[in-house]
């Protein structure tokens, strides 16, 4: 039986794609549907229970932003975005973090491109800085930014190597919205760029993203890196999913004038319909199979190894991949129609090539886990972050 947040975001999709236009034209998801997320606490899957989130299974999320990004991939991928800095909450002090994390009418959005500064002042950090594509800025209540730390003009480095890192949560009003987000592929994302200047941050508002984790729970421990990534590849199976069943839906009605077999009488498109309907199941049961795993090493308290998150990582990697072929190639069989905007594929084929551009879905994660493979030791501090 489906668990009741995989039901609800089910049943928000006949009024998420009601609103698809509005979506579009605004660049940003309409307020309706935000009030529907927040109510249903969907933004808040991986918050702890004690401050009134859902702490669900990570597997259970997975089937959250498949049907949400079945319906609309923009929809989606907020609440899978907002997943991130509910995660990074770990770092946090347990009363600050319910003081940030838990009003449930409040929703989050966080940028992990070190753009800014942050230099010591007294017991806060001055920052600065601009950030590009943050997606979720034009609903988020508090917004966390990846900064380099800085000393006299100069920015400081870590004791492993590399810039010092320090993330900052700022609440709305803090900072400035400066409209860039003119795109195709998620557009509804309202991913703009925002500039803060000279703010003063409270030292417990920050953290280093590397520091260790203050919250002992299961979800306190799962690794946040291909955690990410495999919640990113269920959004792809979702757009890939309603990609083949636009096709389908296609092949019902569309009148063939040309003096050629119809697109449902022709081998290759029922070739590829069946394959791809048998892709899209095998990638999501490995999906979930290999982060129920890890999960349940999070349980028990034990420690996992590289090839546990080389496992995660070579799933989800493996999937946006696969889903944006089986994408184009739906694309492709289904002609003129998926020219126009009005037809579902032309936004599943713009929104999987959009969403395959973020860094963490990419090729160097698949050539992580194979050096894992291979015995030796990823080198990305990433991978096992």
């Amino acid at each position: 039986m489906p668990h009741h947040a995989v039901t609800t975001a089910t049943a928000l999709g006949p009024q998420i794609i009601q609103l698809r236009s509005e979506t579009e034209a605004q660049r940003q998801l309409p307020k309706s549907i935000i009030s529907a997320l927040v109510e249903s606490n969907l933004f808040r899957q991986v918050i702890t229970t004690d401050i009134g989130g859902l702490e669900l299974d990570p597997v259970v999320s997975l089937e959250v932003y498949e049907a949400l990004a079945k319906s609309e991939a923009s929809v989606g991928w907020a609440v899978w975005n907002s997943s991130l800095p509910c995660l990074l909450s770990r770092f946090l002090s347990d009363s600050v973090r319910k003081e940030i994390f838990g009003d449930p009418t409040l929703t989050y959005t966080s940028s992990t491109r070190p753009t800014g500064r942050a230099s010591m002042e007294n017991d806060s950090f001055r920052i600065s800085g601009h950030w590009s594509l943050v997606s979720g800025c034009m609903h988020a209540d508090w917004i966390g930014f990846m900064c380099m730390v800085e000393k006299d003009g100069e920015i400081q480095m870590a004791e492993q190597g590399g810039p010092q890192m320090l993330m900052a949560f700022i609440p709305s009003g803090s900072y400035e919205i400066i409209d860039t987000w003119h795109v195709g592929g998620l557009r509804g994302t309202g991913s703009h760029d925002i500039t803060v200047d000279d703010l003063m941050v409270p030292m417990g508002k920050t953290f280093s993203p590397m520091g260790p984790s203050q919250l002992d729970r299961p979800i306190g421990r799962i690794p946040i890196g291909c955690t990410m990534s495999a919640g990113h590849a269920a959004i792809c199976l979702g757009i890939a999913q309603a990609a083949l069943e636009s096709v389908i839906d296609l092949a019902r009605s569309k009148i063939t004038v040309d003096p050629v077999p119809g697109l449902p009488d022709r081998a290759s498109n029922q070739f590829l319909v069946a394959e791809a309907a048998t892709k899209i199941a095998a990638l999501r049961a490995h999906l979930h199979l290999t982060l129920g795993s890890l999960w349940k090493i999070c349980q028990s308290g034990s420690e996992w190894t590289p090839d546990d998150l080389a496992q995660v990582w070579s799933a989800a990697v493996t999937t946006g991949r696969e889903c944006r072929s089986l994408v184009s190639a739906l694309y492709e069989v289904a002609g003129s129609p998926a020219l126009y905007q009005d037809f579902s594929l032309e936004r599943c084929h713009r929104d999987i090539h959009a969403a395959m551009q973020h860094v963490v879905i990419q090729r160097l994660w698949l050539e992580e886990a194979g050096k894992v493979k291979f015995g030796m030791d990823p080198t990305n501090p990433l991978f096992a972050w």
